[in-house]
């Protein structure tokens, strides 16, 4: 089950990919995704052979931080950061998918009550790190525009690559200038 593609059916969710996966079986069953500058914490709440559905939420790295460090149950994350939360639903060929106040919700489609994730030892150790390192940092997703090369300018003099990019001129404390080919889809970290 490709949930990318299930879920970039939506409108609203055409630049979304799938981010971290936090518990599953045979698919995803919770899970965060990045759309653009958001990330939303999703939960698999209905499996069968008709359709699958998950309810989601935008989040933001305290939650996920607080969830993975067993502070915040699992319901109270996703109930947390917004009252407006989104079903997604998939029959094997059509997606559906409407909003709806966490007031107005189903509560069987909620996770339990009182329910932490119970990590043991160092389960989530890289998620953790992972999360808290973009909590502190600013993220940008650039694309290539320009035949071959792409500024970018950024307010810090500290940045961090991803493994295949490298800086590849420096005109002067903020400008930094890139190859197109390297960067494609790629994101790049302002460290403040």
């Amino acid at each position: 089950m490709n949930i990318e593609k299930i879920f970039s059916k939506i409108s609203c969710f055409k630049n979304i990919c799938l981010d971290t996966i936090l518990f599953e079986s045979k698919y995803p069953v919770m899970f965060t995704c990045k759309n653009d500058n958001d990330i939303f914490l999703f939960i698999c709440c209905l499996v069968n052979s008709n359709c699958v559905k998950w309810i989601g939420t935008k989040t933001d790295y305290d939650i996920l931080i607080g969830l993975l460090e067993n502070r915040i149950t699992i319901r109270n994350a996703f109930m947390s950061v917004t009252n407006e939360k989104i079903i997604i639903e998939y029959n094997g060929e059509d997606v559906s998918y409407s909003t709806v106040n966490s007031d107005d919700m189903d509560r069987d489609l909620l996770p339990t009550a009182g329910e932490y994730m119970d990590a043991e030892g160092d389960e989530y150790e890289q998620e953790l790190a992972d999360f808290k390192f973009r909590n502190k940092n600013i993220e940008y997703t650039i694309k290539p525009v320009i035949n071959d090369y792409i500024f970018f300018c950024c307010f810090s003099k500290s940045v961090e690559l991803p493994e295949d990019c490298y800086i590849k001129d420096v005109e002067d404390d903020y400008e930094i200038k890139f190859s197109v080919g390297i960067i494609q889809d790629n994101s790049i970290i302002e460290l403040l």
